[in-house]
């Protein structure tokens, strides 16, 4: 795992004094400067797709939950192709159940998404012991958690995937987690500086962490991916419900039979 030289300024100082008005901007333009002067900014061109999506079925804001997404190539070209074109490039990707951990399947969905020649960056919101940054070998903190409590810069959190264009920042100390009440303008402030930079925004958290931020986040998203075990994806149940509050739509994907055995095999 790579990570940037410093910038010579920071995208957030502990002591933020940029006016509300400008803080997106300020903190966009802080941000695009450091990454403009590392080695790993790659092209931000997508490669052009002449293939429809179809009528791929999703659980729209309604609450109707229909088949789940099997195939990680079908569930990007939904991303891609299939979403409205004002959407939010913001992906949410959580469990499904409070019980399901998603953190292999983030990681999966972030890689494919920067191997198509994109810009992308990957964001632990993770509040519990799980977290990205176990499966990726990589700190966790700094991360996210001092990002939002002004206790660190984008310079300091941000790493590189070490086979992808993939940049991620991991979940951040799990004191300071814990201790950070959502803020939705610092949040607004931070994803409008990511969504300035990056062409893509993944976001992982796990089930009570999503639910927890689902205020903040509700007309943010282009999409909240619900990562299911296997053979439950037409199952409505509350956490259906739950998911409808983000007022998007709610893709289903269901883990292969292989990686949820992996992952038991792991702990």
């Amino acid at each position: 795992m790579k990570s940037f030289d410093p910038p010579e300024r920071e995208a957030f100082s502990a002591n933020d004094k940029t006016r509300p008005e400008h803080a997106a901007n300020g903190a966009a333009n802080d941000l695009r400067s450091y990454l403009q002067r590392s080695a790993a900014l790659r092209s931000r061109a997508f490669a052009a797709t002449s293939r429809g999506s179809g009528a791929h079925p999703v659980m729209l804001a309604d609450g109707t939950l229909r088949p789940p997404f099997k195939s990680l190539n079908a569930l990007l070209d939904y991303l891609r192709t299939g979403l409205s074109g004002e959407a939010p490039p913001v992906v949410l990707i959580m469990p499904g159940r409070p019980e399901i951990d998603a953190t292999r399947d983030a990681i999966r969905i972030a890689r494919a998404q920067a191997a198509k020649c994109s810009l992308g960056v990957l964001v632990d919101l993770a509040r519990n012991v799980t977290a990205l940054s176990d499966q990726l070998g990589i700190p966790r903190a700094p991360g996210f958690a001092e990002v939002a409590s002004r206790r660190a810069g984008f310079e300091a959190v941000v790493r590189v995937d070490t086979d992808t264009p993939l940049q991620i920042i991991p979940a951040g100390e799990r004191s300071v987690t814990l201790k950070t009440k959502p803020d939705p303008q610092r949040l607004a402030r931070i994803l409008g500086a990511l969504v300035q930079v990056y062409d893509t925004v993944v976001l992982h958290a796990d089930h009570a962490t999503a639910l927890l931020y689902q205020p903040h986040l509700a007309g943010r998203l282009g999409a909240v991916i619900a990562v299911r075990a296997p053979g439950e994806g037409k199952t409505v149940d509350r956490s259906s419900a739950e998911l409808a509050a983000f007022g998007c739509p709610v893709l289903s994907f269901e883990q292969s039979i292989e990686r949820r055995w992996f992952a038991r095999r792991s702990v």
